[in-house]
């Protein structure tokens, strides 16, 4: 459905998007993630066909830079910062944007429904919070089922409730066969959203494979925080098993650094064992770990 081939984009001397190649079938989703200013939003901005770049990108088969049209007919787009006409009605835009794609309108009461924007709509839409304008712009992206959705920082301005429902959405466009691309700072909703992971690092694809091995043991680790009461001697070695690792103490509190994969299964071991947990949290790691750590371990294999 996408095919993506040595693309490059350079802005002066700056290479924001340096020799990117991958390919996405219908039925995946594949995250990009990398620091600001890894070249994201450039690469996706090429792949939609908003700038100019060298190399080849193909829309299902259609080549970008010579039918730009017809390739954008089969491309749903959530762009970072979605702008809307501020005297528009969410029932309105969905109305122009049908029109302007050449889609039944009748599309638009379900997608609303869909991104829970179904009693949204006399709202105007310069009146929407940041998530809510971000659901209008999904809804919009869905209009005429496009074969390729590309989300921009879709979690952007949502709350924890939506960021899941956002999974969801995106499960369901993947289970209808439709090829999603998205590029996310959320390390955490990796694992729940994609099937593969492009890491960006100065503009080059560092890292390209399973999100599965993104999450494993050479990817970046999250830091449980635990409060029990009681049982904290015979809890310390247990968790120290299960990581592997030495369990740092603050306070009351005991500290487990794992791989993302690992926190429930940690939580689940305590409460089966009969430790009680008064309280946790959960400190995710940045991109900007996860892109140094597959630095450090490329470097160790050359």
């Amino acid at each position: 459905m996408l095919t993506v081939q040595n693309v490059r984009k350079h802005f002066g001397d700056t290479k924001a998007v340096d020799g990117i190649s991958f390919e996405l079938e219908g039925g995946k989703v594949a995250a990009v993630i990398g620091a600001n200013g890894a070249g994201k939003t450039t690469l996706i901005k090429s792949i939609v066909g908003l700038i100019k770049y060298e190399g080849s990108i193909a829309i299902d088969g259609i080549d970008m830079a010579k039918k730009p049209k017809e390739a954008r007919r089969r491309i749903g787009y959530v762009a970072q910062t979605p702008a809307f006409h501020p005297d528009m009605t969410v029932r309105e835009t969905m109305t122009f944007y049908a029109d302007l794609k050449q889609v039944d309108v009748k599309e638009a009461p379900p997608l609303l429904e869909t991104v829970g924007l179904e009693n949204q709509l006399d709202k105007r839409a310069g009146a929407l919070s940041g998530g809510m304008r971000q659901r209008l712009a999904l809804a919009v992206a869905l209009l005429g089922n496009p074969p390729l959705l590309v989300l921009d920082e879709p979690v952007s301005g949502l709350d924890i409730a939506a960021r899941i429902e956002l999974r969801e959405l995106v499960t369901r466009q993947r289970d209808a066969g439709t090829a999603v691309l998205l590029s996310t700072h959320w390390m955490e909703d990796v694992p729940y959203i994609a099937d593969t992971t492009l890491v960006l690092d100065q503009g080059k694809l560092v890292f390209s494979g399973a999100a599965s091995a993104l999450t494993g043991e050479a990817a970046a680790g999250s830091r449980l925080f635990l409060r029990l009461n009681g049982h904290t001697p015979e809890a310390i070695p247990m968790i120290a098993a299960l990581t592997g690792r030495e369990v740092e103490h603050s306070g009351d509190w005991l500290i487990a650094s794992c791989p993302p994969t690992q926190k429930a299964g940690i939580v689940e071991s305590l409460i089966a064992s009969g430790v009680n947990i008064l309280d946790f949290r959960v400190e995710e790691a940045s991109v900007d770990e996860a892109v140094l750590r597959l630095r450090n371990s490329k470097g160790d294999q050359s």
